[in-house]
């Protein structure tokens, strides 16, 4: 009998992509491994993502959609009691900043209501309680210990759920650096990924100094919740410069890093890729959520550490300098790939899939 897992997640310009990206990756190797899985979404604009994503990836996943205000997950509760009531899922993973100890409460009334062996689970970033559930991930580098009481603990940076193009990749860290990866992840509400491409290839700044430094490329992430006005000013600067290159709906993303030397990036799942990589990464937060996860990374020596990009107004310049500085210093950038792949494996996703698979 296949066995029948729920995700709860959703998103949108205002939380991103992250949430339903990580459990897209998860809810593949379920599907692998011979599970049955299906999305619970809040609303229309959650649905539409997912579907955007999938189509990036070649896959396709069943959803429901609730109609329900993404920031208000008990409105969800009186709609599952009947889905968990006819249904009977065996494994209910949810993934969302929105949930509080009522919500929990809910979904533990529910399961005993209905005399039902369903098995819960949450991926989790904030630490804002011990959650009762019976399967937590937490995939922080640094995590308290004994924070978590729940019975399955998968925590640490090997439990990243990355998608499977992220396994076992060589990555060579050449002499001088030519080319270089910029993404802000699904949103730049700050308009980071063109300012830093105007500081290196249009402002008068240290880059006019470098002899033939235009000719240095620049691999650039186009977000799916990008703004169309964004994306049109982007696609401008790319014309007048060809070493900008675009890159939108992105299925093969772990073959345009591997052949970057080094990268920018928000803290989010693609630092995580990044260092599965291996290539040498300057990471920036612009979210309360990103600031001491990517310290973690810096502290180790696997990525270097710019600020917060709401607070420092020179991080642009910042970032640049140190690219500037990374070019010929290989010897610092291998240093950083290499703590960088002894971090992250790849493998995550599949050691979540089958750690719920083993709970049911």
């Amino acid at each position: 009998m296949r066995k029948k897992i729920w995700i709860k997640s959703n998103g949108n310009s205002i939380i991103a992509t992250g949430h339903i990206r990580r459990c897209m990756t998860i809810a593949g190797e379920l599907k692998a491994l011979g599970a049955d899985v299906e999305f619970i979404l809040s609303d229309e604009d959650s649905a539409d993502l997912l579907k955007t994503l999938s189509e990036e990836e070649g896959q396709q996943y069943d959803a429901r959609i609730l109609h329900t205000v993404f920031s208000e997950p008990m409105q969800d509760i009186p709609i599952l009691d009947e889905m968990f009531k006819e249904e009977k899922p065996d494994f209910y993973l949810m993934d969302s900043y929105f949930l509080k100890e009522d919500y929990f409460d809910g979904i533990k009334e529910i399961i005993g209501k209905h005399n039902l062996s369903t098995k819960t689970g949450f991926m989790d970033d904030l630490y804002k309680f011990d959650y009762p559930v019976d399967l937590v991930v937490n995939y922080d580098v640094e995590v308290p210990k004994d924070f978590y009481s729940a019975p399955c603990k998968l925590l640490g940076a090997q439990y990243a759920p990355l998608r499977k193009q992220f396994e076992g990749i060589d990555y060579e860290v050449i002499p001088i650096a030519k080319r270089a990866f910029l993404s802000a992840g699904g949103t730049d509400p700050y308009h980071i990924v063109l300012n830093l491409l105007k500081e290196v290839y249009v402002n008068d700044g240290p880059c006019r100094k470098i002899p033939d430094f235009m000719l240095f490329t620049c691999d650039v992430i186009v977000g799916a919740l990008f703004d169309e006005d964004y994306v049109r000013e982007l696609k401008e600067l790319a014309a007048k410069y060809p070493a900008i290159t675009l890159h939108e709906s992105t299925p093969d993303m772990a073959g345009i890093m591997k052949r970057c030397d080094f990268a920018v990036t928000a803290g989010g799942t693609t630092l995580y890729e990044l260092c599965a990589v291996g290539v040498p990464t300057v990471v920036y937060s612009m979210a309360d959520n990103q600031m001491e996860f990517v310290k973690a990374f810096d502290k180790v020596g696997a990525v270097k550490y710019a600020g917060d990009l709401r607070e420092d107004d020179k991080i642009v310049q910042k970032i640049v300098t140190w690219g500037i500085a990374a070019i010929e210093n290989q010897n610092f950038r291998k240093r950083m790939s290499e703590k960088a792949r002894k971090l992250v494996d790849g493998g995550g996703a599949n050691k979540i899939a089958r750690a719920i698979l083993e709970n049911i």
